[in-house]
């Protein structure tokens, strides 16, 4: 497979917020590498102006 890039968005309630792209094969492979890259462990997630995803939040990849 070859790699693609993808957009990575979070879903929050006053809206939708780019966090930036990733480069996996495949959507599987680029929604863990969001995680892995824009993830904010609950141990610190102490600023809440803070952009990443958080365990509650929706996100999504799509192609770039």
């Amino acid at each position: 497979m070859a790699m693609k890039t993808w957009n990575v968005r979070v879903h929050l309630k006053t809206g939708s917020m780019h966090l930036g792209q990733v480069g996996e094969e495949s959507e599987e492979f680029a929604r863990s590498a969001a995680l892995s890259k824009f993830g904010i462990p609950e141990d610190e997630d102490t600023d809440p102006n803070r952009r990443g995803i958080r365990a509650d939040d929706d996100f999504d990849v799509s192609p770039a």
